[in-house]
């Protein structure tokens, strides 16, 4: 049995797409809830009451769920906690394409009332305190640790492990109410006394480190530019499709500057700020997962679920440089030809529909017109990705240094950066990129390249300093890589650098490598 920790490596589902060339159609039902009312001000019983109406609605006779059978149904709002056990289990049986979704929407709904006992309990345990005060007007005994910590994990396990199906405008809209909920207590001073009912612990660490305004100003060094991305400003949609029109089915890549000024996120709601993107996450308490190391193809690397506050502060508003580190997680040498030391781990919050899981910021952006262009035929591939109602988005936010590994995308692709800056290089299909194809346990990494082009051009750059003299074993490794991919540097390819405000066209097949040169957040588009 897999038991999962937060803050313990876990074979997270929202991965497969990146180790593999499946993709689920992320296909989300909407359920219509009732719009909470927002004259008055939310109470912790109003939270516990809009739950648990829901949850007692009687399933309909085709929800999937009853696939799990009526003993799992019969325990479910009394021992919600074994049912969420049961399914995980369940869960871990398959792989995550194949997991029967019943086991997914039981998930969900133990998930959903466990918060609902919780919320039950605490709310009895408020008005028992606000009976049983002292003389002095304070309740006698101190609250519990931070419910609201407990409840988010709850819910943001529940989308990120199972998706949440059937119910996730419902945790949606609980999550908006539990915000304006927190809404009056976090904006008061830490040292006055809230009223009984509203008493909450831990909204407060006044040993907490402030929050900047920015990201730290950190960045690494880009190489040198030899064959430029071409550049196209502010294209229009009509010219976008013309472009692919007469493309002859073989567009190539494309920069796209001046087009990202609308969106709220590069301005009056803007995702260089770490303080608004805290304010979007409860406070930082949402879950996310992350990807720790320097590549998905590297040893020891792993996969984390940790809360976005910890993400920012353990990762993404560190002041040291990020650490050089090659795919079998050895230090490199710098100029000098001194160990560079290695001052922290690096960790991506790498190909995850973030913005699924925080509508609210959803709303920061806009789907470029791009991505209803009608783009050339796919090629004959015997596995065939499936057609896309809408575009997929993932969200890509790490420090300076993360990488993406050189492989391919099974759609056509917008890369638009709100963020930081970015160095890709792109090579055309066709080109041989040594795949790695069918791994150890089944997983078809076709669609990623043998080749470490990182290392590659980490040796380069040694070889080409003034420490080449003392620094012998580069021209070793060099030597070493021409043995074992033979022409590859040979191989023509193009790079840019992509800024804040910028997107990058790439379509489908093209091999990309693709490294932040500082922090960085940027949001893919899959379309077809």
């Amino acid at each position: 049995m897999l038991h999962l920790s937060p803050s313990t490596s876990h074979p997270l589902p929202l991965f497969e797409n990146r180790r593999s060339t499946d993709i689920s159609d992320g296909a989300r039902s909407n359920q219509n809830s009732p719009t909470p009312n927002n004259s008055t001000p939310i109470s912790l019983t109003d939270l516990a009451q809009y739950l648990h109406s829901h949850l007692s609605t009687p399933f309909t006779p085709d929800d999937e769920i009853h696939s799990c059978g009526q003993a799992a149904l019969k325990v479910l709002p009394l021992r919600p906690e074994a049912c969420v056990r049961l399914a995980y289990e369940k869960l871990h049986a398959y792989p995550y394409k194949d997991v029967p979704t019943c086991w997914r929407r039981l998930h969900t709904e133990g998930s959903l009332w466990e918060v609902s006992n919780i919320l039950r309990k605490e709310d009895e345990k408020i008005h028992e305190e606000f009976r049983d005060v002292g003389e002095d007007g304070e309740p006698r005994g101190e609250a519990e640790a931070d419910w609201v910590t407990n409840v988010v994990k709850k819910l943001d396990m529940a989308l990120i492990l199972s998706g949440g199906p059937g119910r996730e405008d419902l945790i949606e809209r609980f999550m908006g109410m539990l915000e304006e909920f927190l809404a009056p207590r976090l904006l008061q001073a830490p040292d006055s006394h809230p009223s009984k009912r509203q008493k909450l612990n831990s909204f407060y660490d006044d040993k907490a480190p402030a929050i900047p305004s920015s990201f730290p100003s950190i960045s690494v060094s880009a190489p040198t530019m030899c064959s430029p991305i071409t550049r196209m400003s502010a294209f229009s949609h009509a010219g976008f499709q013309s472009y692919l029109d007469k493309s002859e089915g073989k567009p190539t890549p494309l920069i796209f500057t001046g087009v990202l000024e609308d969106w709220p996120a590069m301005r009056e709601r803007p995702w260089s700020d770490p303080r608004y993107l805290l304010s979007r996450t409860l406070g930082g308490r949402r879950l996310v997962p992350v990807e720790v190391g320097r590549s998905y193809v590297d040893e020891g690397w792993g996969q984390r679920i940790i809360t976005f506050k910890e993400f920012m502060e353990t990762y993404m508003l560190h002041t040291q440089p990020p650490p050089r580190i090659t795919s079998k997680g050895e230090e490199l040498e710098g100029d000098d030809g001194e160990a560079v030391e290695k001052e922290t781990e690096i960790a991506y919050l790498a190909q995850h529909p973030l913005l699924t899981q925080l509508p609210r910021l959803r709303s920061d952006i806009m789907i470029p017109d791009y991505c209803y262009t009608s783009p050339p035929p796919l090629p004959s591939i015997s596995n065939p990705p499936p057609l896309l109602d809408e575009p997929l988005l993932n969200a890509w936010f790490g420090p300076a240094g993360t990488i993406s590994p050189l492989h391919t995308d099974p759609y056509h692709n917008i890369l638009a950066q709100v963020v930081g800056r970015k160095y890709v290089r792109l090579y055309a299909p066709g080109s041989n990129m040594w795949p790695r194809g069918v791994e150890e346990g089944g997983v078809d990494m076709g669609n990623t390249s043998e080749v470490d082009l990182e290392d590659m051009m980490q040796n380069e750059s040694q070889c080409e300093s003034k420490a080449a003299k003392i620094n012998e074993g580069s021209e070793d490794k060099r030597r070493d890589f021409n043995e074992r991919f033979p022409g590859f540097r040979d191989v023509p390819y193009i790079e840019g650098i992509l800024g804040p405000g910028e997107c990058l066209y790439l379509p489908v097949g093209w091999w990309h490598f693709v490294k932040s040169l500082s922090p960085s957040f940027s949001v893919s588009f899959w379309w077809n």
